[in-house]
């Protein structure tokens, strides 16, 4: 970590991204690490080339995170959070190739330390949780608090999406002793909650209701929806906003693999892959050139929808010998 906090301190300029179709921990250590740099008098901007989900857009407003619009700085360090891949991070070949380093803070267990400082903690819960403890090592350092509410707020957001609301086996000790060292900083928990999961548009849960329509069991322990370009358009959703309808899938009596099939375009397929209790999905997605965790993994097919799902279906049922 000493490597990391000596790039934070002693940088002026940092551009922050994440990956492609971002989620709650992607939105939460993007928006905490902005403000917590910003504390630290530094210029921080962010990029993000994906739209960022409706409910998770209060983040972008609490933090006041600073967009970049119009010409790159002349000088800055591009910190990647939450990416496995450098290739899945969400922002142009020009922002990279311009950074003079690539900070890269992960969790996945994927991740192929392509940074020139790389900080990758795959027994995290969250790249949030990561991001916390590394603010607080910053604190001790500098002999100030520099967690404040609001960033507090937005570590939260991404520590809860990505542990399931302490759900899922990722969730240990780190997680719970994060979250009542941030009970006690204090937060608006509801509203967070009310943001996150109380207010789905009209629009989004039809779409649910299409993609639930298309559930379907491969024997005992697998299960898949397919989500298509069509369903997107007749409910006017974006198709970044699919976050937790996987759930619905992995968590039917005996299903051990769910499998989202999400059409990006007629021929560009993104997987994304959960399991209950025993099976490597990162190992899955990675023979299709994706990655992630144990747990939770994706990858993207460049086919139609109908082949990817053949060939996923196919080398889930061999993973689990079915």
């Amino acid at each position: 970590m000493i490597k990391l906090m000596d790039k934070l301190l002693e940088g002026e300029c940092f551009i922050v991204t994440s990956h492609c179709n971002p989620d709650g921990d992607s939105i939460g250590s993007l928006t905490g690490l902005c403000m917590a740099l910003r504390r630290l008098k530094k210029k921080a901007f962010v990029v993000m080339d994906d739209a960022v989900p409706a409910n998770l857009e209060f983040l972008m407003r609490l933090s006041g995170a600073s967009v970049l619009e119009g010409a790159l700085p002349e000088k800055y360090s591009l910190i990647a959070l939450d990416c496995g891949d450098a290739k899945r991070l969400c922002c142009s070949e020009a922002v990279k190739e311009g950074a003079e380093s690539i900070i890269n803070i992960d969790h996945h267990v994927s991740n192929d330390c392509f940074g020139d400082v790389n900080y990758v903690d795959k027994e995290a819960s969250s790249t949030s949780e990561i991001v916390y403890y590394i603010l607080k090592q910053i604190s001790k350092e500098k002999k100030t608090e520099l967690v404040d509410s609001a960033i507090a707020s937005c570590l939260y957001t991404g520590l809860i999406t990505d542990t399931g609301n302490f759900m899922y086996s990722n969730a240990g000790a780190d997680s719970f002793k994060m979250a009542c060292e941030i009970m006690k900083i204090g937060i608006d928990k509801d509203s967070i909650v009310k943001n996150l999961f109380q207010s789905n548009s009209y629009s989004r849960m039809k779409l649910l209701g299409d993609a639930l329509e298309t559930l379907s069991l491969h024997g005992d322990s697998i299960a898949s929806i397919e989500l298509t370009q069509e369903m997107f358009q007749r409910h006017g959703v974006d198709s970044n906003s699919t976050e937790g309808i996987i759930d619905y899938a992995r968590d039917i009596e005996n299903v051990e693999i769910a499998v989202l099939f999400k059409e990006k375009s007629k021929d560009d397929i993104k997987v994304s892959l959960r399991s209950k209790e025993y099976a490597d999905v990162n190992a899955i997605a990675q023979k299709f050139g994706g990655g992630g965790h144990v747990r939770a993994a994706g990858c993207t097919i460049s086919d139609t929808i109908e082949n990817a799902k053949l060939l996923v279906i196919a080398e889930l049922k061999k993973a689990l010998k079915l």
